[in-house]
């Protein structure tokens, strides 16, 4: 199973991060938006060499203080600006983009954000990106020639918006977002991939129900800061 795993958001030392670069098939790494610095960023570069990883640009909204994962109304000009300036400590060989955070889930259904990113990776000669099949961004990629790699995820929850007829990962602000069980992980990874199923949740009445879900799953992603992380990409490079 291909996994991808955002990472390099806590030093250069931290032992689940190191562990976990021997076990991914693509590092996604942090840039400065939300987490990571030079420092981290060419010490991670230089693992992934050492064990053989992919490398991604993990790049965000500018905004350390929440980690990325509120959304911003923010210039379009000083996103730009922001995101050139992370890119710029990757390599210059790295033309694969993974979005973080709440500019990845925005990037999801609001066309505009996805048509500026995807204009944004065009000028910076980006040829991958790292998105949900069904998402804005990966349509507006695609139909710019982008080759778009769809994720899911191993250890969260989706929901079901029978509106939009999308997935989207359950909030963190709901305790049920992360999975923590790691045999539930290592199930809802391999039936994405190998069956293109997903259980997702519909919220009905104020209640939620569980629905099995269609989706396209090319890599799988770990979250470094997962409580499984290390269990459950050791179980998954075996699958």
């Amino acid at each position: 199973m291909v996994v991808n795993c955002d990472i390099g958001e806590r030093g250069v030392n931290h032992p689940t991060d190191l562990k976990l670069m021997t076990l991914i098939s693509t590092a996604n790494i942090a840039c400065g938006g939300h987490a990571g610095d030079r420092e981290s960023v060419d010490a991670f570069c230089a693992l992934a060499d050492k064990n053989n990883v992919t490398v991604s640009a993990h790049l965000s909204y500018p905004d350390k203080e929440n980690f990325g994962r509120i959304s911003m109304k923010i210039d379009p000009e000083r996103l730009a600006d922001s995101l050139s300036e992370q890119y710029e400590l990757m390599p210059p060989a790295v033309k694969r983009i993974k979005f973080h955070g709440a500019l990845y889930n925005d990037a999801v259904a609001e066309g505009r954000l996805a048509s500026f990113l995807t204009e944004w990776m065009k000028r910076n000669a980006v040829n991958e990106v790292i998105a949900p099949n069904d998402s804005a961004l990966a349509a507006a990629a695609r139909n710019a020639g982008i080759k778009v790699e769809a994720e899911g995820f191993a250890e969260r929850r989706y929901i079901w918006d029978p509106r939009t007829r999308q997935l989207t990962l359950m909030p963190r602000r709901y305790p049920e977002a992360s999975i923590k069980n790691l045999k539930e992980a290592v199930e809802q990874s391999v039936r994405m991939v190998r069956s293109g199923e997903v259980t997702a949740f519909v919220e009905t009445g104020g209640e939620w129900i569980e629905r099995l879900c269609p989706i396209v799953v090319e890599t799988v992603c770990i979250h470094s800061d997962s409580v499984i992380a290390v269990d459950l990409a050791e179980l998954l490079r075996k699958c």
